[in-house]
């Protein structure tokens, strides 16, 4: 039997190499005979850099850069063998993993510093930047990144904006920066979220990264005059587009400031290590991420991992730090099954610090059943 193992990071945890050995262990618990492929991935946010530096000829760069918060810090990004081509990881800069809960502060929180990965990037000759969005701690629609790249956004005064998404509400007139009409955008997003509405980037993911209602009211109504603001200078609906609510609407901010393409991180992260051949060719797969929720089955990578092993007919398993229930839309969706290693009475924090150990149990448990399921049809 050859198992796939193709899990996600649990954010604030386990880097998705660990999960993916903690899975393994699990597997080798019931069977060391079977043929594991351990393959941790990304959804094209955060853990994209160590897929591409596995499977990818490319070249590892530090800069000097800040946080989201503005702190000074060093951050790498990867130029394939082209020397042309940057893929830049928002999290490396402006990710909320790297800042202390006691320090984070959504309203304020910019992503100035991405923005000063990319100038780096474009400084050494890359005319083709790819970043890829996810885990941020921001709320800000990319407008940082527009800032650190030389863009100017002004009040009705023409005083410039303070970098963070609260300031949005003042943005009236946005100035473009100069000599970047060479370059060439994309976005890889890891949600297919709007960036607005209830759905949208404010909504669903402020409260994730510390906005109290007053925050999600304001940063709301200030991603409103944003969208209003990009429409009347550069003629560009980002309201409603698919993935444009991704880390805190950076991806809606680059389509509108810069025409960026905007696509699936996990589908081009899957097309440029040939994922799909690997799961074409296993007779199990088993996929996992912090949370499995209905957001899993719209981007993300478990839901994207389920989608493909339907396509080629190839059980998967799914394992969570907490899994949303009822289970009815992942079977559909091409799960077989599905495991929360947060059972009921269980902490979050015991399941976080217990973690590495509570998946590979699960994972025993789950690989157990499916071996007895296969004993009885044989």
């Amino acid at each position: 039997m050859r198992i796939l193992v193709i899990p996600d990071s649990f954010k604030e945890c386990l880097s998705a190499e660990r999960v993916s050995k903690s899975i393994t262990s699990g597997i080798d618990f019931v069977d060391t005979s079977v043929d594991v492929i351990q393959f941790p991935f990304s959804d094209g946010g955060e853990g994209a850099l160590p897929v591409l530096q596995k499977h990818v000829a490319h070249k590892l760069i530090e800069c000097v850069t800040q946080d989201a918060m503005g702190n000074p810090i060093k951050a790498s990004y990867l130029t394939f063998n082209d020397h042309k081509t940057a893929w830049i990881e928002l999290s490396k800069a402006s990710g909320l993993a790297d800042v202390p809960v006691v320090k984070r502060n959504i309203a304020l929180a910019s992503t100035f510093g991405t923005g000063l990965m990319v100038k780096d990037a474009i400084s050494k000759g890359c005319t083709e930047i790819i970043l890829g969005v996810g885990g941020s701690a921001t709320n800000d629609g990319g407008a940082g990144i527009f800032q650190a790249l030389g863009g100017n956004l002004q009040d009705k005064s023409g005083n410039e904006l303070n970098k963070g998404g609260s300031f949005l509400s003042e943005l009236h007139l946005i100035i473009a920066p100069k000599n970047l009409n060479h370059i060439k955008w994309k976005v890889a997003f890891d949600v297919d979220s709007p960036l607005l509405g209830i759905n949208g980037a404010t909504a669903v993911y402020g409260p994730q990264k510390g906005a109290s209602p007053k925050d999600i009211v304001l940063l709301e109504q200030s991603l409103n005059n944003f969208c209003r603001c990009i429409s009347q200078q550069f003629g560009r609906s980002i309201g409603a587009l698919k993935g444009g609510g991704a880390a805190g609407g950076s991806a809606a901010g680059m389509y509108g400031f810069f025409n960026a393409n905007l696509v699936s991180g996990f589908s081009l992260l899957a097309e440029l290590v040939a994922l799909e051949n690997e799961i074409e060719k296993a007779d199990l797969i088993f996929t996992a991420e912090g949370k499995i929720d209905q957001q899993s089955i719209n981007g993300k990578l478990t839901g994207e991992v389920a989608r493909l092993g339907k396509k080629y007919k190839v059980p998967v398993i799914g394992i969570g730090g907490s899994v949303e229930v009822p289970f009815e839309s992942f079977i559909k969706h091409g799960f077989l099954d599905l495991l929360s290693i947060q059972t009921k009475g269980m902490s979050l924090e015991y399941s976080k610090q217990n973690a590495s150990e509570l998946i590979k149990n699960a994972t025993s448990n789950l690989f157990s059943s499916f071996v007895n399921e296969l004993k009885k049809v044989k």
